[in-house]
C-alpha cells in the first residue's frame, strides 16, 4: 500500500488542486492513497477535503488543518471532524506565526489530538518556528502523538532532526520535497522505519517524489516501508 502523507487540496492565490487532479498525479505514479489538507494560508476551508472526497471517494485519508491561535474554535473542529472520520491533523507555525515550542498555546489542540487518537503532522522546514527543538519539546510532552516532521528539518536544521528522532520514539520524519541525498542519509541512521514519504502536491513533480524513494533506499522493503508501511501502521491500515 503506498501512501502519500502530504497533499494540498483546494485553491489559494498561486496555487490550486482539484480531487480528481490530484487522483490522476497518484494514478500516473502509482500511489494508492493520500492524506489531504487545504491550503493553510488566509482563511483556509477544511471543507475542501470534504468537497475533495466526495468526488473521488476511497482515494483520500483526511487531515484538517487548524491555527491554535483560534483555541477553543479550533479544538471544536478537531472533535467534530474527528466524529467524521478525519485521521490527522496539520500545523504550519511559519504562516500562522507561533512557536511550535509553545505549549501553553498548543496544549488544547494538541490534547485533543490525543484524546481523539490522530496523526499530528507540523511543518517543518528549515525555521526557528518549527526547529527539531520545537518538535522534540512537543513530541515528549506528548508521547501518545505520532508526530510527523514536514520537510525533515531540511537543510540547515536535517542533522538536527535526524539527531532528535533518534532520541525519540513518537518523532518522524516526513520526507515531502526533501531532496533523495538527504532522504538517504536519513534513512541510513535512523533506518527505515523513521521515514514517511509525502509529495507536497501540487507543489511538486508527483511522480519524481514518488520515484526518487528508490534511490534512497537498499531494498525493497525498505521502500515499501517508507512509502506507506509506516503511516499504515500508524494510521491502524491493513
Amino acid at each position: 500500500m503506498i501512501i502519500d502523507s502530504h497533499s494540498h487540496i483546494g485553491a489559494r492565490i498561486g496555487s490550486s488542486q482539484t480531487g480528481p487532479e490530484l487522483r490522476a498525479r497518484m494514478d500516473g505514479a502509482g500511489v494508492d492513497l493520500a492524506c489531504i489538507f487545504p491550503h493553510v494560508e488566509g482563511g483556509f476551508r477544511n471543507d475542501d477535503v470534504d468537497e475533495a472526497m466526495s468526488v473521488v471517494p476511497g482515494r483520500f485519508i483526511p487531515f484538517l488543518a487548524v491555527d491554535p491561535w483560534f483555541g477553543a474554535r479550533a479544538v471544536a473542529e478537531i472533535h467534530e471532524r474527528a466524529d467524521r472520520g478525519y485521521r490527522g491533523v496539520k500545523l504550519h507555525p511559519t504562516i500562522h506565526g507561533y512557536d511550535l515550542a509553545d505549549l501553553v498555546l498548543l496544549a488544547p489542540v494538541l490534547e485533543a489530538v490525543r484524546d481523539r487518537g490522530l496523526i499530528l503532522l507540523a511543518h517543518g522546514a528549515d525555521d526557528i518556528l518549527n526547529a527539531p527543538a520545537a518538535f522534540a519539546a512537543l513530541a515528549r510532552a506528548y508521547p501518545e502523538i505520532p508526530v510527523l516532521m514536514a520537510h525533515s528539518g531540511v537543510f540547515r536544521a536535517h542533522a538536527q532532526a535526524i539527531a532528535a528522532a533518534r532520541e525519540i520514539d513518537n518523532l518522524y520524519l516526513e520526507a515531502a520535497r526533501v531532496p533523495a541525498h538527504e532522504i538517504a542519509v536519513q534513512i541510513r541512521e535512523l533506518g527505515p522505519t523513521r521515514t514517511i514519504w509525502g509529495s507536497d502536491s501540487p507543489f511538486c513533480d508527483y511522480t519524481w517524489e514518488y520515484e526518487k524513494i528508490r534511490r534512497c533506499v537498499d531494498s525493497e522493503e525498505a521502500r515499501l516501508l517508507v512509502a506507506g508501511g509506516n503511516l499504515a501502521q500508524l494510521l491502524g491500515l491493513s
